[in-house]
C-alpha cells in the first residue's frame, strides 16, 4: 500500500504531466513546484522511518553508492552548505561531472518501470553527441573489384543521429536541510528527479514530438523530402480508416510495415499498437474480444501477433501501429556535465537552485516503421460462420451419385 507522501507524489507527478501536455505555463509552474515538494517529502520521511538500515533503504530504491558517487554527493553537499556556494559549486561542478553510473541507473529505471520504452530501442549514450544508425538494408556481399558504387550503397545503410540537437533542461531546489541526510538520500532525490523529468517529455516525444527542438515522434511523416515547417516540424501522416481487425483487413495493414523506404524487405513475428485508455476499453478491446462455446471471454485476438501497450499522448480514435524496435531515442548528458548550479535564479537562504540538463534525440528509421490509424469507427469482435445453404435439387442429385 502506498504512503500519504507517495501518493502525493503521484499526483502531483500526473499533474505535471497534464499541465505539460496541455502547455499551460502557470499549471507548469505550480506543478513543478508541487513535485519538487512531494520528492522531499518522500526521501525526509524514508530518512526517519529507516534510520539507517540499509534493508529498509534498499527496498525503497536506495542505491548502494560506489566510491565515485559518494565522493561526488560529499563534495556537492560540501559545497552546498557554503555560505556563499556560489563559486564553490562553480569549482566543483566544473571539475567533477556526475558519474556516469547514476545516468545509468536512471535510465535502467525508465525502462523497467515503464513499458513503453522498453519497447522501443532506447539507448544510454552518456555523453556522446553522435550515434550511427543501421538502417537494416540487407546488403549481400560482392566477390571481385570494390567500387565506389558499391562503397556508395554500403554507406547509404548509415545514419548519424546528432544527439544533442534537443536539450531538456529542468530546475530543481535542494534544500539545505536535504544537504544533512547525506550522499545516499542525496542520490535517492536527484535520481527520483531526474527520471520523472525525463518521463515527462519522453512518452510525449516518442509518440507525437514534432521534431522541433525535441524527437520526432511515431505519428510524424518522416519520408524523404518531407516539407517540415519551421513552426509546427514535421508533418502528422495520414491517417488509414479502421473499421475491423478481420484478417483480411489487419494483414493489409500490418503488410505497409514490410518495405521499407529504400523497398527493403523486414521480417519480423509481432508488431506494436499504441492507443490511449479510453480507446482501448472502448474501440480496442470490444474489437478483440469474444465469448467463447465455453463461457468464457477470449482476449487480444488479433489475426497477428500484436502487443499493445496504452499512451494519452495519442488523441481519441486513433492509434499507431508500428515495429517498435526500429525506433532510435537516444539520451545521455552533456559533456560539460549534468548537474550545474543555476545563475538564472537568486540563492534563496534556505535552498540552493540547480540545474538538470540532458540532450537527446528520437525518430523512426524511416517513415514505414509506423502507421496512424483512425479507429473511431471500429467495430467489434464477432465470431464468424460461414453459412452454405443447400438446395433440394442438389440434395436428391447427391443421392442419385451415390
Amino acid at each position: 500500500m502506498l504512503s500519504i507522501t507517495q501518493r502525493n507524489k503521484q499526483e502531483a507527478l500526473a499533474a505535471l504531466s497534464d499541465a505539460m501536455k496541455k502547455g499551460d505555463e502557470k499549471a507548469i509552474k505550480q506543478a513543478w513546484n508541487d513535485f519538487h515538494e512531494s520528492v522531499v517529502e518522500c526521501v525526509k520521511q524514508d530518512y526517519v522511518e529507516a534510520d539507517g538500515n540499509k534493508v529498509i533503504l534498499a527496498q525503497r530504491g536506495y542505491r548502494q553508492l560506489t566510491s565515485e558517487e559518494t565522493r561526488y554527493y560529499e563534495k556537492m553537499i560540501e559545497a552546498g552548505k557554503k555560505e556563499h556556494p556560489m563559486q564553490e559549486l562553480k569549482n566543483l561542478l566544473n571539475g567533477d561531472i556526475m558519474p556516469v553510473t547514476i545516468i545509468e541507473d536512471v535510465y535502467r529505471d525508465l525502462v523497467d518501470e515503464h513499458p513503453l520504452l522498453n519497447r522501443i530501442n532506447f539507448q544510454n549514450v552518456a555523453y556522446l553527441t553522435r550515434w550511427i544508425l543501421n538502417d537494416h538494408s540487407k546488403k549481400n556481399a560482392v566477390w571481385g573489384e570494390i567500387n565506389s558504387e558499391i562503397t556508395q550503397e554500403i554507406s547509404s545503410g548509415f545514419k548519424v543521429i546528432e544527439v544533442n540537437q534537443c536539450k531538456l533542461t529542468a530546475y530543481t531546489m535542494i534544500e539545505k536541510d536535504m544537504l544533512d541526510l547525506g550522499p545516499t538520500f542525496l542520490d535517492n532525490y536527484l535520481r527520483t528527479f531526474l527520471k520523472d523529468s525525463l518521463l515527462c517529455a519522453l512518452e510525449q516525444a516518442v509518440v507525437s514530438g514534432n521534431g522541433k527542438n525535441c524527437p520526432v515522434g511515431l505519428d510524424r511523416d518522416v519520408h524523404e523530402g518531407v516539407s517540415i515547417s519551421s513552426s509546427d516540424g514535421y508533418p502528422r501522416k495520414e491517417k488509414i480508416n479502421v473499421t475491423s481487425f478481420l484478417p483480411e483487413e489487419y494483414g493489409k495493414l500490418v503488410a505497409k510495415l514490410v518495405k521499407s523506404e529504400k523497398g527493403h524487405s523486414r521480417k519480423f513475428d509481432k508488431v506494436l499498437m499504441i492507443t490511449n485508455m479510453t480507446d482501448y476499453l472502448t474501440k480496442v478491446m470490444p474489437a478483440t474480444t469474444v465469448l467463447t462455446a465455453s463461457g468464457t471471454y477470449a482476449t487480444n485476438l488479433f489475426p497477428f501477433p500484436t502487443d499493445v501497450e496504452v499512451s494519452n499522448e495519442l488523441s481519441e480514435g486513433e492509434a499507431i501501429l508500428c515495429l517498435p524496435e526500429e525506433y532510435f531515442m537516444g539520451i545521455g548528458g552533456a559533456k560539460e556535465g549534468v548537474i550545474e548550479f543555476s545563475d538564472e535564479f537568486k540563492f534563496l537562504e534556505d535552498k540552493r537552485v540547480f540545474k538538470i540538463k540532458m540532450y537527446g534525440m528520437g525518430r523512426a528509421y524511416d517513415n514505414t516503421v509506423a502507421v496512424l490509424l483512425d479507429i473511431s469507427n471500429l467495430d467489434p469482435a464477432y465470431i464468424t460462420v460461414l453459412s452454405k445453404q443447400v438446395t433440394a435439387a442438389a440434395t436428391q442429385a447427391a443421392v442419385k451419385t451415390e
